[in-house]
């Protein structure tokens, strides 16, 4: 199993990845103004949710014990997986419908 820091910097490193992502999406569809599609917005605003998901997960590990790490971590794995799997697939749909729609 890794350790803490490995954890909690594969962590950042996707959360950080995401951000970027989507900062770029927002700018693509600012650019397109009124002609962005609601099914675009509403596939960005899943991708957000998704990420402040993993963000609120990262804290709650970031300030435990590391007693409360490795119980929280061991409960929490399979969940932060799943987001993290939903987080990408939800970036990489989102990032085919604006490559799509701009193409």
């Amino acid at each position: 199993m890794a350790n803490r820091q490995e954890i909690q910097s594969e962590m950042e490193k996707k959360l950080e990845q995401g951000e970027k992502t989507v900062e770029k999406l927002k700018a693509q569809m600012s650019e397109a103004g009124d002609e962005a599609s609601d099914e675009l917005s509403d596939a960005l605003a899943a991708a957000e949710r998704q990420l402040e998901k993993g963000k609120a997960k990262l804290s709650e590990l970031a300030a435990a014990t590391d007693e409360e790490f490795d119980k929280l971590w061991e409960a929490s794995k399979e969940n932060w997986k799943k987001i993290a799997d939903e987080v990408e697939s939800g970036w990489a749909s989102l990032s085919d419908k604006v490559k799509s729609y701009f193409s």
